[in-house]
């Protein structure tokens, strides 16, 4: 019999349990009762935390994927920083659960829109570098909402390139970004790095 355990408590008990099970199966293998069993609950306790399947594995996602974040360092707030360090690859822990995240999306309605809100949570950050790059005169991106989209697009695709084909590695991932933004902004090659180190200088 699970011990009694305050509502907020035993929800992120079951969510911990779901993300464990997740990590060691991909989220297409996951059943309530793979989750009810690791979290040593009934598997009927679920239904009263989670509507459905597709629900605990969005709010799962959702956990994960916001703890990934909050370890990342924070964005500087140098616009052309920003993009530079986005284009650095991150933890393959991170990737490998939103490359399995993508392959189940079409078939869960919730977990899309879990990912959907944190892939429009990067495009604003982009779109934001990108403008106020504009306005400094670091660059020239006529369409700022546009670039951010693309530019997250493609960090994607090198993701899977690396992370799921290994067709590149961790220094060809960066190389690659660095190109494609630069691509973007209307910049030739080295001019992110370059227009980061003119932020750098102190202002006289």
């Amino acid at each position: 019999m699970a011990a009694r355990k305050a509502p907020e408590d035993r929800r992120a008990e079951l969510l911990r349990a779901a993300v464990a099970v997740i990590a060691r199966r991909g989220f297409a293998a996951v059943t309530l009762r793979d989750v009810a069993a690791e979290a040593g609950v009934a598997h009927g306790l679920l239904r009263h935390y989670f509507r459905s399947r597709g629900d605990l594995l969005a709010a799962a996602f959702d956990l994960a994927a916001g703890e990934d974040a909050a370890q990342l360092p924070a964005s500087p707030p140098s616009p052309a920083a920003h993009l530079l360090d986005r284009c650095e690859p991150l933890p393959d822990q991170h990737y490998l659960l939103w490359i399995d995240a993508w392959s189940e999306a079409p078939r869960s309605p919730e977990l899309a829109a879990i990912l959907r809100r944190h892939h429009s949570s990067c495009e604003r950050a982009a779109d934001g570098a990108i403008r106020e790059g504009n306005a400094r005169g670091l660059w020239s991106c006529p369409d700022p909402a546009g670039a951010a989209t693309a530019f997250e697009a493609q960090l994607d695709g090198l993701a899977v390139q690396l992370y799921a084909l290994h067709r590149i590695d961790r220094e060809g991932y960066a190389r690659l970004a660095r190109s494609a933004a630069e691509g973007l902004l209307g910049l030739g090659p080295g001019g992110l790095a370059a227009a980061a180190d003119r932020e750098r200088v102190p202002a006289t």
